[in-house]
């Protein structure tokens, strides 16, 4: 037994290892995989202890295909249509992670492969013409509308979709996703459509078939029943003048012209192809092809109208191509057999035609060398039960009785064919497989029957539902039936529901239920089944907070081992939460250590003897500054200056004798000046987490051998500062839409509104960088004003002062020669109500000139209020329960930005309103004989290089009582 089976066949695990099967060579390292991966555990909690789970391992169940039910109806009744058939993956179903079945779920075949009677309608125009008389509401389009369909234009891939075009225009349109199976997927081939995917089909209309038509439009022929007649055309007969104005998509030509007979083809030829080629290499040779019927009614090119472009003409059901008279080699081609005489004829210029024409004709062979024989085989049933089959009749050689093309008999009489009764042990009924309630609880009503349209196998004794078009023909019972209520209304009572088994995050909360009636009577729960009760419904599925850490920051150690730090909040989405509403044991640490170079350190060697051999004097040693393992003297700034050692000391002996006269060696006297200079430390970190704070930094005068000296021997050197301003920035810039342009012509100004948003919230100003805020003004152009004017004569136009005239006293004198002119109504100032659009308006003359004579009493008006709805507001529910009974807990409660119509929308549509607090402290008092850790303010410590922040706590005791 495998190490998975094994631990499966115990049934239960906690945590476990899987390995690989052993394989030679190698060993296989266990990986930290869940076991029983090829199953579906079923996890449920039990009772062992915190974060402790059982699993029970389920053995998977792969699904398997069942039975391939009946064959639909076919889709078609001639030509090529197809039946399906469906299984389901239910022996078995697939359960407990096993795999679901593959192949194929549904299959077809062909049915009905016969061609359909000569004269019938195209299969594709019939769907189309089930929209006759239906406009859609399309303008343009008649009452009596009539749709047909549209072959040309369509891409490939939408071939199987139904385009129809309204007849007598060239406007189309999809009138359904796809067409109806069988149908072909277009005039130029045998491929037909199966559930909107073209799909390889043969001439013989079956699907996968590989059947083609021999140039002789034979299907599976073998080119032997034809001949090919090939010829030219180069002389032709010219008759009168004629002139002749044609349509913009035709040529007109103005020569002495007619048409002239190029050739007849007879009935039964295919593979047509005439081509005319042009005598001067160029398209514009004004010779050109015509067709016409037996009877001389043009097809092509008649009565002196050529068209220039590539088109289709249809013909007794024949799709003949033509190349359009836009080209230097003119071509008429069909490939499919003509049932009709078709004359070709050519038309045109002086100069002599070059036509070449080539088609194939069947061989003459004598009728009665053909024959049907109605003992051909059985076709499908026509029906799924009690149906009928008949016999196909084949058209075969006489001489050897062998099967030929049915269009060696297409001129004999057809025979029926003998017929046999098919599926007669079986029958087909409509059966009433349910009932719904009746519509009313008290008195009279109605209710609906669930028909289905079944088989029943007599021998079998089994039955399966069917498509319903197969009892078509069966008269169906009534759908729905009228019924009376008891008037004993019956209904499920709930109880309150519980408390939700979580916070946030998805959870579920279940509430019991009794059957009542309307007495309140309760009743066994039987007496209710028949309708639906809800004991449980999801709750909090808002997502829970959760802590986000920010990147570390520098080490606040240039050398050796520090610590650093990162900002670590508690966040939904993008709302910063008190950290109490994240999970504390899941907080990531906002110290870390961090570890540089080493440092570089002092180095003291041995003192020296004393300067003197009595008395006082003094001694010295060396003082270096050495970094790395093997002690590289470098400079002494790269050793701490405060910490270094002194390098003299003063030493006393023993008294010298008074008698002798001791000569003292005397101390170096100490330099004047020494070389002094400012030494300064890394800046603290900034006193507040954002906005304006300080920071401050150890500044200190060094003498060369880097002691601490009196800051006046620094005096001659500009003082580093030791503490300075610092910014870190608490929201970030938002700014609004521009306003429209100022004016409406020349250069004007537009501007917008710049906020300093933090968390969705508008905050103060001095919250963000000034120096990164955003500009609230631009300058905009619009359309150049007109400067200056000009009459006749180049005189310069001076406005008209009706101030000089005789009875005005006023400059601005309304006259009928001026009006107001107004621009565009501008946006409007406010996404919701409360605002106002502005526009510009302007007084001018007849010619346009800016002027001020227009009547004040009819001005427009340059602004309105405009309301684009009611405002967003906040809404907020019930708070929650308190998290501690005493000691000061939080409680919550849901605050979400909605409409008035109860629509909710993002936080940042309520940015401009103060958002009410969905947290708040509860129950303060203290909890009885309580102690507890209080903390102190933090207070700098300097260490070498490194500030840091001590905190001091001190324990106290409550009581009470």
């Amino acid at each position: 037994m495998s190490s998975v089976a094994l631990i499966c066949a115990l049934g239960f695990r906690y945590r476990v290892w899987c390995v690989r099967a052993p394989a030679t060579g190698r060993r296989n390292a266990p990986r930290p995989t869940p076991a029983c991966p090829a199953f579906q555990p079923a996890l449920r909690s039990e009772g062992f202890g915190y974060g402790r789970r059982r699993e029970r391992c389920q053995q998977p169940v792969h699904g398997e295909w069942g039975p391939w039910g009946p064959y639909s109806v076919c889709s078609r009744t001639c030509g090529g249509g197809t039946r399906s058939t469906t299984r389901d993956c239910n022996k078995p179903e697939p359960r407990n992670g096993g795999r679901f079945c593959v192949g194929r779920r549904m299959k077809f075949r062909s049915c009905n492969t016969d061609p359909c009677p000569r004269g019938r309608r195209d299969f594709r125009e019939e769907q189309c013409a089930q929209f006759d008389g239906k406009h859609f509401n399309i303008n343009g389009l008649p009452p009596s509308v009539r749709w047909v369909p549209k072959y040309s234009g369509i891409l490939m891939k939408d071939r199987c979709k139904l385009f129809c075009r309204a007849a007598g225009t060239m406007a189309y349109y999809q009138l359904r996703d796809r067409v109806v199976d069988g149908t072909p997927c277009g005039p130029d081939t045998y491929d037909i459509c199966v559930q909107g995917l073209c799909r390889q089909a043969g001439c013989d209309h079956v699907l996968n078939s590989k059947a083609r038509n021999d140039k002789c439009g034979v299907c599976g022929g073998d080119n032997s029943s034809c001949k090919t007649l090939a010829g030219t055309f180069n002389n032709a007969q010219y008759g009168e003048i004629l002139w002749t104005a044609l349509l913009s998509t035709s040529r007109a030509f103005c020569k002495v012209c007619s048409y002239n007979v190029v050739v007849r083809i007879p009935a039964g030829a295919t593979n047509i192809d005439i081509k005319q080629v042009s005598y001067s290499g160029l398209p514009e040779d004004d010779n050109y092809l015509a067709l016409s019927d037996s009877q001389s009614n043009f097809l092509l090119n008649g009565n002196f109208v050529v068209s220039m472009f590539k088109r289709e003409i249809t013909f007794k059901g024949v799709e003949i191509e033509y190349s359009g008279s836009n080209t230097t080699v003119e071509r008429i081609n069909c490939t499919q057999r003509i049932e009709e005489e078709l004359v070709v004829l050519c038309v045109g210029n002086l100069y002599n035609p070059d036509v070449r024409y080539s088609f194939s004709i069947p061989i003459e062979e004598q009728r009665e060398q053909f024959v049907w024989d109605p003992s051909g085989p059985w076709q499908e049933c026509s029906r799924i039960c009690q149906g009928e089959r008949r016999r196909k009749a084949m058209c075969v050689r006489k001489s050897d009785h062998l099967v030929v093309s049915e269009q060696r008999c297409e001129n004999l009489p057809r025979p029926r064919g003998t017929t046999e009764p098919c599926n007669t042990d079986c029958e087909l009924r409509w059966h009433v497989a349910g009932r719904s309630d009746c519509s009313s609880k008290c008195g009279p009503g109605y209710r609906t029957l669930d028909v289905l349209c079944m088989r029943y196998s007599q021998n079998k004794r089994l039955s399966e539902r069917v498509e319903g078009r197969a009892c078509a023909d069966l008269p169906k019972p009534q759908t729905r039936e009228g019924c009376h209520g008891d008037c004993l209304l019956k209904s499920w009572q709930y109880s309150a529901w519980s408390q939700c088994s979580k916070s946030c995050g998805h959870g579920v909360r279940t509430r019991q239920a009794y059957c009542m009636n309307n007495l309140g009577r309760r009743l066994v729960e039987r007496e209710c089944n028949e309708q639906q009760r809800v004991l449980s419904e999801p709750c909090n599925d808002v997502p829970c907070p959760d802590w986000s850490a920010s990147e570390w920051s520098e080490c606040l150690v240039t050398c050796g081992k520090g610590v650093r730090h990162r900002q670590v909040l508690c966040i939904l989405g993008d709302e910063k939460l008190n950290e109490q509403r994240c999970d504390p044991n899941a907080k990531p640490s906002a110290v870390g250590s961090c570890e540089l170079p080493e440092c570089a350190s002092w180095q003291v060697g041995a003192w020296s003897p004393c300067t003197v051999s009595c008395g006082q004097g003094y001694q010295m040693r060396a003082v270096r500054c050495v970094s790395g393992a093997y002690g590289e003297t470098v400079h002494d700034r790269e050793c701490n200056a405060a910490a270094r050692p002194r390098d003299s000391q003063d030493c006393e002996l023993s008294a010298c004798p008074r008698t002798a006269s001791v000569f003292n060696t005397p101390r170096p006297a100490e330099p004047r000046h020494r070389d002094t200079q400012w030494r300064y430390g890394s800046w603290t970190s900034c006193s507040v987490s954002c906005g304006e704070g300080r920071r401050e930094r150890y500044v200190s005068c060094r003498d060369a051998q880097g002691g601490v000296a009196d800051e006046s021997s620094c005096a001659h050197l500009p003082r580093p500062p030791d503490s300075s301003m610092c910014f870190s920035p608490c929201g970030q810039w938002r700014e609004g839409e521009w306003t429209p342009c100022s004016v409406s012509c020349g250069v004007g100004r537009s501007t917008r509104r710049v906020v300093c948003m933090n968390y969705h919230h508008q905050v103060d100003e001095s919250f963000c960088h000034p120096d990164e805020r955003p500009s609230t003004e631009q300058e905009c152009a619009a359309a150049p004003c007109k400067s200056s004017y000009h009459w006749p004569n180049n005189q310069p136009y001076v406005p008209y002062d009706p101030g000089n005239h005789p009875g005005h006293h006023s400059w601005n004198v309304p006259s009928a020669d001026n009006q107001w002119r107004t621009g565009p109504w501008g946006a409007c100032s406010s996404t919701c109500e409360g605002g106002f659009q502005r526009r510009v308006v302007v007084c001018q003359d007849a010619d346009g000139r800016s002027t001020n004579h227009c009547d004040e009493r009819v001005k427009p008006d340059e602004s309105k209020s405009c309301d684009s709805g009611p405002c967003p507001h906040w809404n907020y529910g019930i708070w929650g329960e308190c998290t501690r009974s005493c000691g000061g807990g939080q409680r919550t409660r849901l605050v979400v930005c909605q409409r008035p119509n109860g629509q909710r929308l993002n936080e940042h549509n309520c940015d401009m309103l103060d958002k009410p607090a969905d947290v708040e402290q509860c129950n303060g008092q203290p909890c009885p004989g309580a102690a507890s850790w209080h903390r102190r303010p933090w207070k700098p410590v300097y260490i070498v290089n490194s500030p840091e922040q001590r905190s001091v706590g001190r324990c106290s005791w409550e009581s009470f009582g």
